[in-house]
Formats: structure tokens, C-alpha cells, sequence
């Protein structure tokens, strides 16, 4: 592979000099390769899939109905963490909705929701869904776009964004001065067992199989640890201070799992927020800061 030609880390702006697990996925007849930052080892995908692609990628009947059919309980404990930084009845966007679970919780704790989904489909439902209003992304990223809210709410939504500083400046500008940001999401490079297990079993097989593509749609277009999701945030142009950090562990995808894999998930969590040497486990995140 020509490295001089693959696209810049979106995260520190220098150049990859490695593929890196997943190594390589194919969706829609075109290939994505998984790049590792030479500079601050954030892994990330080139090409960023077109338009037409990202279409493909956000159906609701392929991606929304089959990835996000979990029940509102889930959300609580976000919207709980949440309602100790906001007030009663506070304005509060969550951008990329998806089918509008975290929007309805919103609503049951005398909060006033608001929604911004990537499809069209999707949109609508989680508008009936949670009786609120849900934007599309060129609505909500549109300059005519005047609307600000007391909080806003990224839930595994950085790792879908093809360019995600600039977005995320975009997002804050609509967030009131004083205002709440909000991202949880995963750390997948970050040390952990189940990250462990997945990068050897995956290199094996990479090893045994080198021909082989898999055809998987490329989700998630950057893949951090703790650190890079720090620096992320460090890079932002706009101002925000940090109130709140946690990295925890939930042993996904081996949660449920078989019994090695099973133990594996059961080993992750109990070290999950842990610390050693300088270095916390876990495979995600929860941040919360106040707009400047």
C-alpha cells in the first residue's frame, strides 16, 4: 500500500504508516483499510466511504432495527449522570438518535428532547417514538440552523463521523455558552482482555487467511484509547472544560458469549476502571464538559 497517498489521521493530522487490526473490510465493491497514526496511534479508516456508501451503511431496516433494538433501561444510568450537570426542564439534543430510546428516558426525567439522526426513516421513527423533534444532519449542520440547547449528547456517535473535529466544532456551536457536552462511547485500542483476545485471534486469522476480505460495512471510522480520546478533545477549537471522566469496561462483544469467551468478558470487567502503571482498563468512555 501507498501510504503518501492514504489520507491524514483525522485525529492529529500526520500520516499512517501501518494497516492495523481490522486490517481490511469491503462494503459496497470498495475496500477500506484500517491505517495506524504514525504519530499519536490512532487507528482510522481510508478511504472515508462516499455519500452513496454512507447511505448503504445507515439504512434503518439493516442498521438501526438490527443494532439498536435495546430496551430504554440501558439509557438510564446515562440520562441519571446527566440530570446531575442540567436543570429541570433544560433543552437537551442527542445527536445521532437513532431509533429514539435516549430521547424517550430524556422525557421521563422532566427533560425537553430534541433529536438529530443520519436517515430519513430513522428520524421519523424516533420522532413518533419520543413525540419530539428529530433533524437530519443536513438539517442540524445546515448555516440557516439557529436552534441552541442547554446540553447536547453524542452516545457512540465519534466513530461514525468521517471527520469528526470538524464536526464536533459544529455540534458545540450549537450548545449554549455554560452548556453541557455529553460523549460516551467505546475505547478500542484501549487495554483491556477482550481487546487483547480480539487483536490475537484476529491477527491469526489474518495469518492463516491472508486473501481474505471480509464484507463488513467499515462503522466505526476511527478506533482510539483513552489517550487519542483525550487528545481528541484537547483538539477541538472550541472551548470546553472537563468536569467528568470515567473509563469502564462492559466486555462487549464476548459478553454473552461462549465460555471462553464468556470468562474473558467476566475477567475485563472486573479490571474495567481499574488503574495500573499510569494506564486505566477498559473499553469505554463517558466524558462530560462545560462550553466556555
Amino acid at each position: 500500500m501507498n501510504f503518501d497517498k492514504s489520507r491524514d489521521c483525522p485525529i492529529c493530522g500526520l500520516r499512517a504508516n501501518s494497516i492495523a487490526f481490522p486490517f481490511t473490510v469491503r462494503f459496497n465493491q470498495i475496500e477500506f483499510n484500517y491505517l495506524k497514526c504514525d504519530s499519536c496511534s490512532s487507528i482510522f479508516v481510508d478511504p472515508i466511504p462516499d455519500d452513496g456508501t454512507f447511505a448503504l451503511m445507515y439504512l434503518k431496516d439493516s442498521y438501526h432495527d438490527c443494532n439498536y433494538h435495546h430496551e430504554n433501561s440501558i439509557y438510564v444510568e446515562s440520562v441519571n449522570l446527566l440530570i446531575k450537570y442540567v436543570d429541570s426542564e433544560s433543552i437537551v439534543l442527542d445527536y445521532g438518535c437513532g431509533l429514539g430510546n435516549f430521547l424517550e428516558v430524556l422525557s421521563s426525567k422532566k427533560l425537553i428532547p430534541y433529536g438529530v439522526e443520519f436517515d430519513n426513516e430513522a428520524a421519523k421513527f424516533a420522532a413518533n417514538k419520543a413525540d419530539c423533534k428529530v433533524f437530519t444532519v443536513d438539517e442540524f449542520m445546515s448555516d440557516s440552523f439557529k436552534q441552541k440547547f442547554d446540553a447536547i449528547h453524542l452516545g457512540d456517535v465519534l466513530e461514525h463521523l468521517p471527520n469528526p473535529i470538524e464536526s464536533t466544532d459544529t455540534i458545540l456551536n450549537r450548545l449554549k455558552p455554560g452548556g453541557v457536552f455529553f460523549v460516551e462511547g467505546p475505547l478500542e485500542t484501549n487495554p483491556s482482555p477482550v481487546y487483547w483476545a480480539i487483536v490475537v485471534f484476529g491477527f491469526i486469522k489474518h495469518l492463516l487467511k491472508p486473501g481474505i476480505v471480509p464484507n463488513n460495512p467499515p462503522y466505526h471510522l476511527i478506533r482510539l484509547g483513552s489517550k487519542q480520546q483525550l487528545t481528541f478533545f484537547e483538539e477541538i477549537n472550541t472551548s470546553i472544560s472537563p468536569v467528568y471522566w470515567r473509563v469502564y469496561e462492559s466486555g462487549w462483544p464476548y459478553i454473552g458469549g461462549g465460555i471462553v469467551k464468556g470468562a474473558i468478558a467476566k475477567i475485563a470487567i472486573f479490571f474495567g476502571g481499574k488503574s495500573l502503571f499510569g494506564i486505566t482498563f477498559g473499553n469505554r468512555f463517558q466524558a462530560i464538559f462545560i462550553k466556555k
